[in-house]
């Protein structure tokens, strides 16, 4: 389940109003695994194991399978069940698919020489390329989000690294350098998470149990979207937003249609009492929600399938 930040720290300025750290890679060997064959490395995963610790989902971008990011590194939906790298198992966090690849945090795979934590990652090639952006070794970005066209990154620093204090930044270079947020408007607010805009590079979202907040000055000031919902999760696509909210203990889907902010709703699939909807992804039609207890629905032809129940393979 997401853990909640209690934006109090706008109350004191930040230590820092424009700061930037760049990292250059320290060793190929160590920040970069070039692969350099189209060979399929992915394997199915064995009924024997289990998926714990989900931190991002979506869609890859050229076959459209559902991917998780996990404990154990990424997993992919295939028709015959779950498949995964055998290299890059990183634990990875604040996982956000972009066109070009995707960006994650984390900590590394022991069995590599990635430094701890993995600061910024950019990955390509499905998980088999990843490239260390900044801060490796310092920070592990639970709360990070990426424009899915813009790769324009929004994140919250909860702990102080070599240059940067806690806080929200924002950078439009990939990852390399960091520049606050000024955060007008989100002053004592209860904030869930961030979400960037998917393709306005300018917009992005702040949500949690009183609504969800825009800003259009990259997160320099936020006003109103959604208010008095109690807002859980949000994904974002192309001119909207997805989100579930949760009313008198029970959950529902929201599309959010940013042009002229009509709404209209969508059914989830059943849930456990004490089970809580933590990721959605969107794509067009298609939707992937994961739930807290490492369950994966996908929302297919106007309904929603089991891909994973309760982090239990077939």
């Amino acid at each position: 389940m997401k853990r909640m930040l209690i934006l109090s720290l706008f109350l004191t300025p930040l230590l820092l109003t424009a700061c930037g750290t760049e990292k250059e890679p320290s060793d190929t060997n160590q920040s970069e695994n070039v692969t350099t064959t189209k060979k399929d490395e992915w394997q199915r995963v064995g009924s024997d194991e289990t998926v714990s610790h989900i931190h991002g989902a979506g869609f890859w971008q050229d076959d459209n399978r559902p991917v998780i990011a996990t404990h154990a590194g990424l997993m992919e939906y295939r028709e015959d069940g779950w498949y995964t790298l055998p290299t890059n198992r990183h634990d990875y966090m604040g996982f956000e698919l972009v066109e070009d690849g995707f960006y994650a945090s984390g900590h590394p795979d022991r069995r590599t020489d990635f430094q701890n934590p993995l600061g910024v990652l950019h990955g390509k090639d499905h998980g088999m390329t990843l490239d260390v952006r900044a801060l490796e070794g310092e920070a592990d970005f639970h709360y990070m989000s990426a424009g899915y066209a813009t790769e324009m990154l929004y994140v919250y620093l909860e702990e102080a690294t070599s240059e940067l204090e806690p806080g929200f930044y924002r950078s439009d270079d990939g990852g390399r350098t960091f520049e606050s947020m000024r955060g007008s408007g989100v002053e004592g607010k209860q904030v869930a998470g961030i979400v960037a805009d998917a393709t306005e590079a300018a917009r992005v979202f702040l949500y949690g149990p009183s609504g969800i907040l825009v800003s259009n000055d990259f997160g320099d000031s936020f006003e109103p979207l959604v208010e008095s919902e109690q807002v859980i999760t949000v994904g974002a696509a192309e001119g909207q937003l997805a989100y579930v909210r949760q009313t008198d203990g029970s959950f529902e889907g929201v599309r959010f249609y940013l042009d002229d902010e009509s709404t209209e709703t969508f059914n989830l699939p059943e849930l456990q009492a004490d089970v809580v909807p933590i990721e959605l992804a969107v794509n067009e039609e298609r939707m992937l929600l994961v739930t807290s207890d490492n369950s994966v629905y996908e929302f297919i032809d106007e309904e929603w399938q089991t891909q994973l129940d309760a982090g239990e393979l077939d």
